[in-house]
């Protein structure tokens, strides 16, 4: 460490370059940066269910995780009405078949409106007179502040023409498999001895639906959307109390595992001029880019309140513009290089990595402050030895402390390598890798800085006759000091207290990955996600498989009527804890056919009585089978092709008004799986899977993960201490209060009802990597002053004085920094932000009062062995 003191305090101008330099090619990867909020991406690929999960989308699609719009109006049934919800239907089919003759035309024409030269808005619009999903297209994207009329800057006609070849794009991935809504649903018509899917609303010859706009006709519409009941609370809801229809739902499935996040943004972009229909959205790809957005506005505003926050906290400690410059421009590296990084590895900002930047500003401060405090504690020695060589003097102890405390740190967060959850993983190395950025900028741009800078000691920390002032802050270590000297058996007995409250309190801690969990009770998006799960059955759902053991083996009557059975039982009244809204299946189908075939009564929406009736509609249907698979498209969320295997869709509905936790989810598989192996007819075998399984199954890794990384964090800040101190006794010694720390954190987690969940598992790694920065720095300082041969009580006064300043200020900046975080929309975040903060506060108790206790309580000695004091006691 002294040679590399000597290099920077020789060569700061070339340092400081290199540092810049490094800072520029790092920071560049900040564009590539991308958000995931992703549940399913996170599972481990190993996984039996995320496996079985992925298998089931392979055959059946993705049928739990899909968006659903549910528009109603205050004159629903108008042809205003009509028109208008055709329109948004109209624009969101815009992005399900690709078409690039149409695309390639548009351009064409907009281009040659462009290449006229002034132009306004109303010259692109009177251009596409026969296509106005292009026109209101072109409305969205077009400036807000222009009018219609007003001529359009060359920059203008530019963004508009990159906003058509970026739709373009987006239309061309296909990332939209269906959309289903009344205006452009199918059903089922037996005539004539022939069954065939017709149109709810017809379509004219150039393929636009013909929207009825006469009292007749929309009763007519009406009367063939209320004839099949597998519609209600499919496509359209209903008043629980007058029956009267209320809401159309557009329901959008997704293809493959491709990323959903800009289409689901374009399709809350198309709702937004809708402003005369009443328009609400839900679904797991809402929520997800519902996560993006807020990790953004979070990542905006937090990071530069933190900033703010660690300011005030550097003014207040150095009251100098260095004492501020110079710990900023530290911290601010360390981010850029660190999320820098990020982007040139391809790494994505998940739900947990919106900690990173408050986490990173927290230790940065830390380290800047307590090699700041060296610079004037040592302030006379440097002015004595010369500023060179006075740096190296006085910065060679306080940087190796530095350096072993980020070590440390840098172990605790690593830890995290065991985890099965990526995203977990991912904050556990970046943060282990910010952290040592943050060690090594500190004991290298501020030592270099210095060295540039004049010798100048804070004016405004000096008192009268230039004697340096007693502050509040030493005049509470003072009592500090006394209070663990003299009453430090007090202490332990006020810890005891607190360990039984807090043991008590870590037995009621729960997991919960839910992702309602995430939202705060009063967000618009929780409230419209509940109203839509009430409406329509559920907000999401999972996929229970029946397999019949043989091909087409689903076609038996037999069969059907198991699929019924088990239907019936989990929308039963003596089932209500399943919290099943709806279900979903093939023999919906087959019932409709056959009241079809039976004049429309509804008496027939039954399974046929023989196998052969089946047999017979199944060929005599006539449906459309696009990807030529063998099964009507669609059959195919509800069957595969073989017609072995039938998927029954079961949507989760919330029925308290809070979404479903883990807990109940585990217990809801768990009940249908000890019904089904019970009562599952043989030689029928099943199989359950979807997002809400996933889910679940996230929170055993979480809980898994966060005993394996907590023990793990423990272990090594045990054999750091131990090697650095070369004693036994100090590791576990330093386990004091990092202990006591974690525990009190479950224990409140677990009084107040505050789960565990993807954010608030990391806190106990915090606390460590955190806390054992504090405890390595005082009891290094100990045994610094425990070498000048004092007793123990004096060498513990003289260390709080100290090392206690440093302590305090740098918790200060860690305690507000989290602090800034209740700001955020997340819950958990903010439950995080205020966990951590009161986190901080304990272990700096801990590391001034309870480590300084129990030293005085044992006696124990830290001196090297070589070395061994001979007053062992005050």
């Amino acid at each position: 460490m002294n040679s590399y003191l000597k290099f920077i305090t020789k060569r700061p101008v070339l340092v400081l370059i290199g540092l810049l330099a490094i800072t520029a090619a790092l920071s560049y990867g900040m564009r590539d940066l991308q958000f995931n909020s992703s549940i399913e991406a996170f599972m481990p690929k190993h996984d039996e269910d995320y496996i079985k999960y992925m298998k089931t989308k392979q055959v059946f699609g993705d049928n739990g995780r899909f968006m659903i719009m549910a528009v109603s109006a205050d004159n629903l049934w108008s042809a205003s009405t009509f028109e208008r919800i055709n329109d948004l239907l109209t624009d969101t089919e815009e992005y399900k078949d690709f078409n690039a003759q149409k695309e390639k035309t548009r351009l064409k024409k907009f281009n040659e409106v462009a290449g006229r030269g002034a132009v306004c808005l109303k010259n692109f619009y009177d251009r596409f007179p026969d296509d106005p999903a292009f026109v209101r297209f072109l409305k969205r994207k077009a400036p807000s502040d222009f009018k219609t009329t007003d001529m359009l800057p060359e920059d203008a006609v530019k963004n508009l023409r990159a906003s058509i070849l970026d739709d373009i794009e987006l239309k061309r991935i296909e990332i939209i498999d269906t959309i289903l809504s009344p205006f452009n649903a199918e059903d089922i018509t037996g005539k004539n001895d022939t069954l065939k899917a017709y149109d709810l609303i017809e379509e004219d010859e150039s393929g636009r639906r013909i929207i009825p706009r006469t009292k007749d006709g929309i009763n007519q519409f009406k009367k063939r959307l209320t004839s099949n009941p597998a519609f209600k609370k499919g496509i359209y809801a209903t008043d629980p109390e007058t029956g009267k229809i209320t809401d159309f739902a557009i329901i959008i499935r997704f293809a493959g595992s491709m990323d959903r996040t800009r289409m689901v943004g374009e399709l809350t972009d198309i709702i937004k001029p809708y402003k005369d229909l009443k328009v609400i959205v839900s679904g797991v790809p809402f929520l997800d880019k519902r996560f993006n957005d807020y990790i953004h506005e979070d990542l905006r505003r937090n990071v530069p309140l933190v900033i703010l926050m660690a300011t005030i906290i550097f003014f207040f400690n150095f009251k100098s513009i260095r004492g501020v410059i110079l710990p900023l421009t530290t911290l601010l590296m360390a981010e850029l290089w660190t999320f820098g990084l990020m982007g040139h590895l391809g790494y994505e900002i998940t739900t947990v990595g919106g900690t990173l930047p408050p986490l990173l500003v927290a230790v940065g401060s830390s380290y800047s402050i307590h090699i700041l405090n060296q610079y004037y504690a040592d302030f006379e020695i440097i002015r004595e030895k010369g500023r060179k060589k006075g740096l190296q003097i006085a910065m060679s102890h306080i940087s190796t402390t530095v350096l072993l405390a980020g070590l440390t740190t840098f172990a605790a967060f690593i830890t995290f390598l065991t985890s099965q959850v990526s995203a977990i993983l991912e904050w556990g190395v970046f943060s282990a890798i910010g952290v040592m950025f943050a060690v090594f900028i500190s004991i290298t741009f501020i030592p270099a800085s210095l060295t540039l800078l004049p010798h100048r000691y804070p004016s405004l920390l000096m008192g009268k006759n230039k004697v340096r002032k007693t502050s509040i802050i030493d005049k509470a270590l003072a009592f500090i000091a006394k209070l663990t000297v003299r009453h430090h058996k007090k202490v332990f007995a006020v810890v005891a207290v607190v360990f039984c409250i807090a043991v008590a309190g870590t037995l009621r801690l729960k997991v919960d990955t839910d992702m309602l969990h995430y939202f705060k009770d009063d967000d618009s998006a929780k409230i419209d996600v509940l109203k839509i799960g009430h409406k329509f059955g559920g907000e999401w759902g999972f996929d229970i498989t029946i397999d019949s053991g043989k091909i087409d083996g689903i076609k038996q009557r037999e069969f059907l009527e198991t699929i019924e059975e088990l239907r019936r039982w989990l929308m039963a009244d003596a089932n209500k804890d399943l919290k099943i809204g709806r279900t979903d299946a093939f023999s919906d189908f087959i019932k409709r056919m056959h009241m079809a075939m039976n004049n429309d009564d509804p008496d027939y929406y039954k399974i046929p009585e023989n196998n052969l009736d089946i047999l017979d509609y199944l060929e005599i249907y006539s449906g459309d089978d696009d990807d030529s698979d063998g099964r009507v498209d669609a059959f195919e969320p509800f069957v595969d092709p073989d017609f072995q295997k039938c998927n029954i869709l079961a949507r989760l509905a919330a029925k308290s008004g809070k979404g479903i936790g883990t807990e109940e989810i585990n217990y809801i598989i768990h009940k249908i799986r000890k019904h089904l192996a019970e009562n599952l007819p043989k030689p029928y075998s099943f199989e359950i899977t979807g997002f809400p399984i996933i889910n679940a199954r996230l929170a055993h890794y979480i809980v898994t993960g966060q005993m394996q990384g907590l023990f793990l964090s423990l272990l090594i800040v045990l054999v750091v201490i131990i090697f650095l101190f070369r004693r036994l006794k100090a590791g576990p010694l330093s386990l004091i209060d990092m202990g006591m720390t974690i525990l009190i954190n479950f224990g409140i987690m677990g009084w107040f009802g505050i789960s565990l969940d993807m954010v608030t598992s990391i806190i106990a790694a915090i606390t460590i990597g955190i806390g054992v920065d504090d405890t390595i720095h005082f009891l290094n300082r100990y045994r610094s002053v425990k070498k000048e041969n004092v007793s123990i009580p004096e060498a513990i006064e003289q260390t709080i004085y100290v090392s206690g300043k440093a302590i305090i200020f740098t918790s200060l900046a860690l305690i507000f920094g989290f602090l800034v975080m209740v700001t955020s929309h997340f819950l958990p975040m903010v439950l995080f932000g205020l966990l951590v903060a009161l986190t901080m506060v304990n272990t700096t108790i801990g590391s001034i009062i309870l480590i300084p206790a129990a030293i005085r309580l044992t006696g124990i000695d830290l001196s090297p062995p070589r070395a061994v004091g001979k007053d062992r006691k005050g």
